[in-house]
């Protein structure tokens, strides 16, 4: 659970950070682009929420790979859920601190799970 976790908040990182390359503010040929980019960063990001959800319904301590106290996990998993309704939201707003805000969330996940892995191109 937590590889997936992990993938898709560095997939979220990946669309958050190249957004603001298709946000021109204008009517034009990007517009569809834009956007194509706000969909996919909602998609991403409630597919985390959901994968958070589950862990939370199902054993929050298999989620972070040790046994912490259950309200330090619960902690944490609100403080990521609240980052995903704020990327979400930048998101929809089509907000220039969209990749500030994937990149402050990829480093919770860190701090939560453990250094992401680089993916191989």
């Amino acid at each position: 659970m937590a590889d997936t976790i992990i993938q898709l908040a560095q997939d979220l990182e990946w669309l958050g950070r190249e957004a603001p390359y298709f946000a021109t503010g204008v009517a034009g040929p990007h517009t569809d682009l834009t956007v194509d980019k706000s969909k996919e960063i909602l998609r991403t990001a409630e597919k985390l929420e959901r994968e958070l959800k589950t862990a939370i319904r199902y054993n929050p301590n298999s989620l972070v790979g040790v046994d912490y106290p259950l309200e330090s996990i619960l902690d944490s998993i609100a403080e990521l859920l609240a980052a995903i309704a704020e990327i979400k939201a930048s998101a929809l707003a089509a907000d220039r601190d969209l990749p500030v805000n994937v990149k402050e969330f990829s480093r919770m996940i860190e701090n939560t799970f453990g250094p992401m892995r680089a993916e191989a191109a």
